[in-house]
């Protein structure tokens, strides 16, 4: 499958409150790749563009958006969302988050057997310690995003394209973040922390799905599990997930050269508008959005709106969209 990622906002805290920022995923099987690029390219040509014209939010209308977002749905493509309202979030919420999740980092050194894993520990606290805390809340929101992915895809996937399991190609605007910042979370700090997350809480791999695909390319051999991880937390690992090898076929691209993250940049744009009350048929656009998205479990919404300073909010405008985004939302179950 291939994961194009891009984001919508600057992640600086603001005064307003719904000053909403998003990253997402738009997840697509290699064998819809070509119709979802013939698809985006007939899109600019209707609206009066040249197939090789990178369109933005700005360039499209509503009605134009709505018919893009109706064809999306008819493929196997998902979308999946993680965002912030960072007029919730001060410097000091951010900058509190931050220390505590280093401090949770460190309280794992002591477990440690070997000076290798104390090593590693040092390092990622050191590495997270040292982040801005406008990349430090970017880091927050793409680590939820990748999460996310590699839980659910796997998961609504092995139901329906198995095969489409293989192999995780993620294709990144490298306009996100600090381009070497960015690859640094995704290849070193996102892993390890997806990793400590998993040993809390597993993913959920169903006997019955088809992993096939998915076990040859990223599932450990009995004999290779790490031992370290049960030695050092207690927990016995019967079974697990090379998250290294999930993230090796990782790229940042232009998006003018790659018509999958053209797509990530107008829904991400779109998610971003829509919880900002930005459509005159926002409920409407809000539904079809919605309907790229994957049923979490209940009662989750189908897009993640997190806070760092465990203010939640169960009322306004952000709540309706997302009850409405996940009233659309593809069931995860196959029928």
């Amino acid at each position: 499958m291939f994961i194009y990622v891009d984001e919508s906002g600057s992640f600086v805290p603001s005064k307003e409150l719904g000053s909403w920022n998003i990253v997402g995923a738009f997840v697509v099987p290699e064998a819809d790749r070509k119709r979802v690029e013939q698809t985006l390219r007939d899109f600019k040509v209707a609206a009066g563009r040249k197939s090789s014209d990178e369109m933005k939010l700005k360039d499209v209308t509503e009605d134009q958006l709505k018919a893009l977002l109706v064809k999306l749905i008819a493929m196997r493509t998902t979308f999946f969302v993680t965002g912030i309202d960072l007029g919730r979030e001060t410097a000091d919420d951010i900058s509190r988050h931050q220390a505590i999740q280093v401090e949770k980092i460190r309280e794992n050194r002591p477990r440690m057997l070997h000076e290798e894993g104390r090593s590693l520990v040092d390092d990622l606290a050191s590495r997270l310690e040292r982040l801005s805390p406008q990349l430090c809340t970017q880091l927050v929101v793409q680590t939820d995003l990748l999460d996310q992915v590699f839980r659910l895809t796997t998961l609504y996937y092995s139901q329906r394209i198995p095969a489409t399991l293989g192999a995780f190609r993620w294709r990144i605007d490298e306009k996100n973040a600090v381009r070497p910042l960015f690859e640094e979370a995704m290849r070193y700090l996102a892993p390890g922390l997806i990793q400590a997350k998993s040993v809390r809480e597993p993913g959920i791999f169903v006997e019955g799905f088809d992993y096939s695909h998915f076990d040859r390319s990223f599932r450990y051999a009995v004999d290779d599990l790490p031992k370290y991880l049960q030695e050092e937390t207690g927990v016995e690992i019967k079974s697990g997930t090379n998250l290294g090898k999930i993230f090796t076929d990782l790229s940042f691209v232009r998006s003018h050269d790659v018509i999958g993250v053209q797509v990530a940049d107008l829904l991400s744009s779109a998610f971003r508008r829509v919880l900002r009350a930005g459509f005159s048929d926002n409920r409407g656009v809000a539904g079809l959005l919605g309907a790229l998205t994957v049923q979490r479990a209940k009662p989750d919404p189908s897009i993640h709106l997190i806070t760092m300073s465990g203010e939640h909010s169960e009322s306004g405008h952000a709540y309706e969209v997302a009850r409405a985004v996940a009233c659309a939302a593809k069931p995860m179950l196959a029928r």
